[in-house]
């Protein structure tokens, strides 16, 4: 795969991860948590409940500015750890396409998660040595 840069694509994942996690968190509040906590129906009733809902919320946003930084860390060769970056590849790939399934297309994070992954994927196969 010579003709693919694992440096750019890497770098390419690790902007997109990061844009999407921001994203999530962001419009993830008002579309989501912010009307689903307004409704004070069932579990979310009891006030840690909702806060606890809102908390993991923004921790999986957190989590995922991580994996971005994770993939960053490793285009800029900071640390040498291709079977983790293969994990957060296969981990977005996998998750965006059952998204796409799931959600017949409906869900519009699908497709870029699933791009994260492959762009992942894509730079670790580029940076392995010949066989």
């Amino acid at each position: 795969m010579e003709f693919v840069n694992p440096t750019f694509v890497m770098l390419w994942a690790a902007a997109l991860a990061a844009i999407l996690a921001l994203a999530h968190s962001v419009i993830g509040e008002r579309a989501l948590i912010r009307p689903l906590l307004a409704e004070k129906a069932g579990v979310l009733e009891n006030p840690v409940y909702a806060k606890v809902t809102r908390l993991a919320w923004h921790w999986t946003s957190l989590l995922w500015l991580l994996a971005a930084a994770v993939l960053a860390l490793a285009a800029y060769g900071e640390i040498a750890v291709p079977w983790l970056v293969l994990a957060i590849g296969i981990g977005h790939l996998a998750f965006g396409l059952f998204d796409l399934a799931w959600t017949k297309g409906r869900h519009v994070s699908g497709a870029p998660i699933a791009f994260v992954g492959l762009l992942a994927c894509l730079a670790v196969m580029a940076s392995a040595p010949p066989a």
